[in-house]
């Protein structure tokens, strides 16, 4: 999404899209498919659930502070960051 020069809300809000409607179309598989597993970990559910909330709410604070040019260069590096780590995870 970096090719399509988004300005940082917008980038950041359509992640936010996305990741919802990817959950949104699985988590009804995982009710349907193991309720008892999402019963059993419902209270672990509900605590990711407030810290994605918090989370969202501050990371709008520090995203207001944050330079376009710098918040660009950042997701680069956390993007590079996070593909080093999963190429040698695969090469264990």
């Amino acid at each position: 999404m970096l090719g399509f020069n988004l300005e940082a809300k917008t980038f950041v809000a359509t992640a936010t899209a996305i990741a919802l409607i990817v959950d949104g179309a699985r988590m009804p598989i995982y009710f349907f498919t193991s309720p008892e597993t999402v019963h059993r970990l419902g209270a672990w559910i509900a605590i990711m659930v407030a810290g994605v909330t918090i989370g969202t709410l501050a990371g709008g604070r520090v995203l207001a502070r944050i330079p376009e040019s710098y918040f660009r260069r950042l997701v680069s590096l956390l993007i590079f960051a996070l593909g080093i780590v999963m190429l040698s995870s695969v090469a264990k």
